[in-house]
């Protein structure tokens, strides 16, 4: 499959600003969450080889959020006397891990996402030039750019790693299965479920040839809990360092519709000067008890276009899925967003929308990301 020459060029440009962004905003450090991990594979255990602060261990409840940042190191799951990740091992497992056996060094986290963010837009440009031929550079700028994928490019860290990890290969199980490639299809799904095992969900809407490999990704998330926590189900969540309401996802109904509001139609604030909006966290509802939500910009705002396109249906109902299970755990946060919004994206501009209503709002969703991208998550460019 070849794409036309203005097509392509487009793509490659997205692909050059991921690479800016990803760098521009990023210390290409060698001290991610992800190289520790990575060492602590090196060196023969499922563990980072982080040193646990004697006073953390000696405390009645390490896990308390009160305890001083000073003693703790947070968002890792400390386990009898050990930090584990918490975070899926895929992007480990792909990127970083085989680049420090092959140097003997640490790849930046930045150059990681990088990678990720370029092979599922590709996976994506290659479905959107198979749905939908007649597809425009100004598509494929869309698919790229109006996604919410550059605003996790503006503050990289193992978060924003395991969610562009979790979405490229998605992307590429959903890319392999429209080119009838099933088994890599489940290849690249059972990598999704280890990257973030949510994704699991997209399962049934892919074709039955899927899930012989891609069951491979549950057998091995499930072994890897058991090995660390003793227990297949234990994610690590019931041992996490964190702040208030932060350990479990508090799963109700409860959530859904503030949840809805959040993900789809929270409003930036909007300023006389560049980049022109802020996004906040003080949305005018009342939420419900241990609601955990970050500044938040809905994705109208991001992607407006999908209000005038007829989707796709299969990325469209596996976007929409993943959407509602993260609008039931009571965790609301802008990068979020990617688990779900870039397939749907896909969905849309695979239809065949009247151009006069389209283009416009393509254009604005581009600028908002962009903007979105330079103002980053806290409001701190």
């Amino acid at each position: 499959m070849h794409f036309p020459k203005v097509c392509a060029a487009t793509i490659c440009a997205v692909i050059a600003y991921y690479l800016w962004a990803a760098l521009a905003f990023n210390p290409v450090s060698p001290n991610g969450y992800y190289n520790y991990l990575a060492r602590g594979w090196q060196a023969g255990h499922l563990y980072t080889p982080i040193e646990v602060h004697p006073k953390l261990l000696a405390l009645p409840n390490p896990y308390d959020p009160s305890v001083p940042d000073e003693i703790k190191v947070h968002d890792m799951a400390l386990y009898s006397g050990h930090y584990f990740l918490y975070h899926g091992p895929a992007p480990a497992l792909l990127t970083i891990y085989p680049y420090r056996v092959l140097t003997g060094k640490d790849l930046p986290e930045p150059v990681a996402v990088f990678i990720f963010a370029s092979l599922g837009f590709i996976a994506c440009a290659f479905a959107l030039q198979k749905l939908n031929p007649k597809a425009t550079p100004l598509h494929y700028l869309a698919l790229g750019i109006a996604n919410c994928v550059p605003f996790l490019l503006h503050r990289i860290w193992v978060y924003e790693l395991a969610i562009i990890s979790g979405f490229a290969c998605l992307a590429l199980a959903y890319c392999f299965t429209l080119f009838n490639r099933h088994h890599l299809a489940g290849f690249a799904m059972a990598f999704a479920i280890l990257s973030r095992p949510h994704l699991a969900l997209a399962l049934p809407f892919l074709s039955p040839r899927v899930w012989p490999t891609a069951s491979l990704g549950l057998i091995a998330t499930l072994l890897h809990n058991y090995l660390r926590f003793n227990s297949p189900l234990e994610f690590g969540l019931s041992y996490l360092i964190a702040g208030p309401s932060q350990q479990i996802p508090n799963y109700s109904l409860q959530n859904l519709l503030p949840s809805l509001y959040l993900f789809w139609l929270e409003t930036p604030r909007l300023f006389g000067h560049f980049p022109f909006l802020s996004i906040h966290n003080l949305p005018p509802l009342n939420l419900p008890p241990k609601f955990f939500h970050e500044n938040i910009m809905g994705a109208l705002w991001l992607s407006p276009f999908l209000l005038v396109s007829k989707p796709q249906w299969r990325p469209a109902v596996i976007s929409l899925t993943l959407m509602l299970f993260l609008s039931i755990t009571g965790w609301i946060s802008q990068r979020y967003l990617v688990d779900f919004l870039p397939l749907l994206v896909l969905a849309s501009l695979a239809s065949k929308a009247k151009p006069w209503f389209q283009v416009p709002l393509l254009i604005f969703g581009i600028a908002s990301n962009l903007l979105l991208h330079i103002q980053g998550p806290y409001n701190a460019p």
